[in-house]
């Protein structure tokens, strides 16, 4: 059997079957599907940070375009309402009918 032959290929269920029955505590062959599972482990976490850090982009991106929009929206309404204002106090200055 290669060297890495007990883990190789498999992944951490198929590793964890196999450790009852195929070494005995302390073995080389129990202590390598031990660092198996833990490698396993770890590029899973490596993954799931991975697509973490995606998401966090992607989200960060979609805020930043939000705040513009928002940002523009505000101005607009700033002006619209400065419109409104102006008309409402000439109104006031009119000589009524």
């Amino acid at each position: 059997m290669p060297e890495n032959g007990w883990v190789k290929g498999k992944s951490k269920n198929e590793i964890l079957s196999e450790i009852v029955g195929t070494a005995e505590p302390g073995s080389d062959v129990r202590e390598q599907q031990k660092l198996g599972i833990l490698v396993r482990c770890t590029e899973d976490i490596e993954a799931a940070l991975k697509s973490l850090e995606r998401s966090m982009s992607e989200t960060a991106n979609s805020s930043h375009e939000l705040s513009k929009k928002v940002f523009w929206l505000n101005i607009i309404l700033t002006i619209a309402t400065a419109i409104g204002a102006i008309i409402a106090v000439l109104g006031l200055f009119r000589p009524a009918p």
